[in-house]
C-alpha cells in the first residue's frame, strides 16, 4: 500500500524503517482516517497520502523517536482525512470572486455587525473561549461536519454538541453586541 511511498524515499535504510513502522502502525492509522471519511477506500487512499507526505520530508519524520512519530503520522492522517473530507462531493467548493467574498451593501446583516471587528479580534475572542467550544465551532462551522459527525469525532453525544455550539454561539453572540454597542454608542441586536 505505501510502495509509493517508498519508493520516493534515497536510501534503503529508510525505506525499511519506514516500512516496518507502516506495518507495525497501519491499523491505528486506517481506524483515525476511517473515523473522519466514514469510507474504506477513502480512508485507505488518505493512509497512502500522508505516508506520501512523510516521504517527501523525510528528515522530520526520521528525527523522531517512534512514541512522537505516531504522533507526528497521527497528525498528518488527520489532516489529510480532513482535507479529503472538506473536498468531497458532501461538501463542495468553489472559488469565490472577491465581490462574492465581501459586498459592500448595507442591507448585509454581517457587513454591519463586523463593521467596526477586526478579523483578529473575532479570532481572538474565539480562543478565548473554553477548548470544547472551540472543538465544535471548528467541526461544525469550519470543517462543515454535521453535529452526529461532530460527536463521533469528539466521542460525545449528540445533545453535548448541541450544548457546546449554543453556547459558543451565545458567547459570540453576546461578543459581537457589546463591542458594536461600545463603538460609536450604537447597539445592534442580533436576532437568534
Amino acid at each position: 500500500m505505501i510502495s509509493a511511498a517508498l519508493a520516493i524515499l534515497e536510501t534503503d535504510e529508510q525505506r525499511n524503517e519506514l516500512s516496518v513502522f507502516y506495518e507495525k502502525n497501519k491499523s491505528r492509522f486506517y481506524a483515525i482516517a476511517l473515523g473522519y471519511l466514514h469510507n474504506q477506500e477513502r480512508a485507505e487512499d488518505a493512509v497512502q497520502e500522508a505516508f506520501l507526505e512523510i516521504a517527501n520530508k523525510p528528515d522530520t519524520f526520521f528525527s523522531l523517536n517512534d512514541k512522537k512519530r505516531i504522533y507526528y503520522l497521527y497528525a498528518v492522517v488527520k489532516n489529510v482525512s480532513v482535507d479529503m473530507l472538506n473536498k468531497s462531493e458532501k461538501f463542495p467548493t468553489e472559488e469565490l470572486s472577491d465581490d462574492a467574498v465581501y459586498r459592500n451593501d448595507d442591507n448585509l446583516i454581517e457587513n454591519t455587525l463586523f463593521d467596526n471587528i477586526s478579523h483578529n479580534e473575532i479570532l481572538s475572542f474565539i480562543k478565548s473561549l473554553p477548548e470544547l467550544q472551540q472543538n465544535v465551532l471548528i467541526l461544525v462551522c469550519l470543517s462543515e461536519l454535521s453535529i452526529s459527525e461532530t460527536a463521533q469525532v469528539l466521542k460525545v453525544s449528540r445533545n453535548v454538541v448541541y450544548q457546546r455550539l449554543h453556547l459558543a454561539r451565545k458567547a459570540i453572540k453576546k461578543f459581537i453586541e457589546e463591542r458594536n454597542k461600545n463603538d460609536d454608542g450604537k447597539r445592534i441586536e442580533i436576532n437568534s
